[in-house]
C-alpha cells in the first residue's frame, strides 16, 4: 500500500469512525432486537430514553465519547466515557438474555482522579411518566428500571409512604354496602412481592394500627390467604373471603410499637405460605394513637378518618410513594483516587425489568449469562 493509499483508507476509517459515533452504539444479545446508546450516552429503550448527569465537589460538564467495545472479549456492548474535571464518569451498558425478552445491564461507574476526596452525585434523568419506587421504576404497571437500593441513595424519604414494589389498581374492588370509599382501591403485590409501608413516627411510641381488605376477585375462600404484620405487634392470617365474604369489606386491628427505636413504623401484608394465590392485596390503613382501640364498625363505614393520625387510601389518590417520584439521585462518597458502580437493569422492546423481590438476577450474573450465550453462539 503506497503513501496515497494509507492516507485514503485513514480518511475513510476516520469518516466512518465519526458518522457510527455520531448515530450511536446498538448492541444486543443473539435473537433479540437491538438497544442503542446515543451519541450524547443515554440509553435508548421502546419506553424512552435514560440520562445520567454528574455533579458534585470538582465535577465539571464534559462531552462523552461513546463507542463499541467487548465485555469479557466477547459481550458486545456501549460504551460512554466523560473526563467531569476531577472526576470520570464511565456508562456501559450491554444486553443480557434474562427470560423472556432479554435486559438491558447499564453501570455507571465513577472515579476520582486528582488524588483528593469528592462528594458527588449521580441523578438519573427519566421519561416525565416514569415513576421511580424504592426498587423499580414503573411506565403504568411495566416495571422498566431495576434500581440499586434507594435506601442507600442519601435521598430524604417522605413522612410516609410504600416502599415496595406492588402496583396501585384503583377502582378494582367492588365493596357491598356502605363504606369508606377507600374499600374501592387496592395496591396488588403482583408475582407475590410483599406489599410495605412506611410511617415516621415518634421512636418507641404506639399505635393503634387498622388494615383495610375487600376481596372482588375470588368467590370462594382458600385461595388468597394474607399475612398482615405491623411492627411491634403479633403477625396475623387472614382469608378475607372466610372472614368476611366476597365483595364484604373488613378490618383487622393491630397495636403496633416502634420496637427498634428508628422512628419508623413499618407495615407489611405479604401471601401466606401456602397461599393459592400469591397476590398480597391492601384496600386502606388508619393509624390511631395508643390506647383503647377504635370501634371497628366506625372505621370501616369511613367515620373515624377524621381522628386517625394517618389515614391511606391505599391505591387511591391519598397514596404516595416513600420516596419523591421526580428525582432519581445517588450520592456517593469517593475516596481519592477511589471509584464506586451503581447497577441499572432496563427493560427490552417486549419485555419488563426483573422486581428484585421475585428475581434472583444481579449485575453479576447478567454478564455471565451474556458471556455464555456468546461464546456458545459463536462456538455454532
Amino acid at each position: 500500500m503506497n503513501a496515497r493509499q494509507r492516507i485514503v483508507g485513514a480518511f475513510v476509517l476516520l469518516h466512518t469512525s465519526f458518522a457510527f459515533a455520531a448515530a450511536g452504539v446498538s448492541f444486543t444479545s443473539p435473537g433479540f432486537p437491538p438497544s442503542q446508546m446515543d451519541a450524547a450516552g443515554r440509553l435508548v429503550e421502546d419506553w424512552g430514553v435514560v440520562s445520567v448527569k454528574l455533579s458534585g465537589e470538582g465535577v465539571t460538564d464534559a462531552t462523552p465519547t461513546v463507542a463499541a467495545v467487548k465485555l469479557d472479549g466477547v459481550v458486545p456492548a456501549a460504551q460512554a466515557v466523560s473526563q467531569c474535571g476531577a472526576v470520570a464518569l464511565t456508562l456501559t451498558a450491554f444486553r443480557a438474555p434474562a427470560y423472556p425478552a432479554g435486559v438491558d445491564v447499564l453501570t455507571v461507574r465513577v472515579e476520582e482522579k486528582q488524588g483528593r476526596a469528592a462528594n458527588v452525585t449521580v441523578a438519573l434523568e427519566l421519561p416525565a411518566k416514569v415513576h421511580a419506587g424504592l426498587r423499580t421504576a414503573k411506565l403504568g404497571g411495566r416495571a422498566v428500571l431495576t434500581l440499586p437500593p434507594r435506601e442507600e441513595s442519601g435521598e430524604k424519604p417522605r413522612d410516609w409512604g410504600y416502599c415496595d414494589e406492588a402496583s396501585s389498581l384503583p377502582g378494582w374492588a367492588k365493596p357491598a354496602g356502605s363504606c369508606d370509599p377507600a374499600f374501592r382501591n387496592i395496591r396488588a403485590g403482583m408475582g407475590g412481592t410483599p406489599i410495605v409501608y412506611r410511617f415516621t413516627v415518634r421512636p418507641k411510641s404506639g399505635a393503634n394500627v387498622v388494615l383495610g381488605f375487600c376481596e372482588s376477585h375470588w368467590t370462594e375462600s382458600g385461595q388468597r390467604r394474607l399475612l398482615g404484620r405491623v411492627e411491634g405487634a403479633p403477625s396475623q392470617e387472614v382469608d378475607p373471603i372466610a372472614k368476611w365474604g366476597r365483595h364484604k369489606p373488613g378490618v383487622l386491628l393491630f397495636q403496633g410499637r416502634d420496637e427498634d427505636g428508628d422512628g419508623r413504623l413499618d407495615v407489611t401484608v405479604r401471601a401466606a405460605s401456602d397461599a393459592k394465590d400469591k397476590n398480597p392485596i391492601l384496600n386502606a390503613i388508619w393509624i390511631f394513637p395508643a390506647g383503647p382501640p377504635p370501634d371497628l364498625n366506625q372505621v370501616v363505614a369511613g367515620k373515624l378518618n377524621a381522628t386517625a393520625r394517618r389515614y391511606v387510601d391505599v391505591g387511591g389518590e391519598n397514596d404516595q410513594s416513600l420516596y419523591p417520584g421526580s428525582k432519581l439521585e445517588y450520592r456517593i462518597a469517593l475516596p481519592a483516587r477511589g471509584s464506586q458502580k451503581l447497577a441499572f437493569f432496563a427493560a427490552c422492546y417486549g419485555g419488563s425489568a426483573p422486581i428484585p423481590d421475585a428475581s434472583a438476577w444481579t449485575a453479576a450474573t447478567l454478564r455471565r449469562a451474556a458471556c455464555e450465550v456468546w461464546r456458545d453462539w459463536q462456538g455454532r
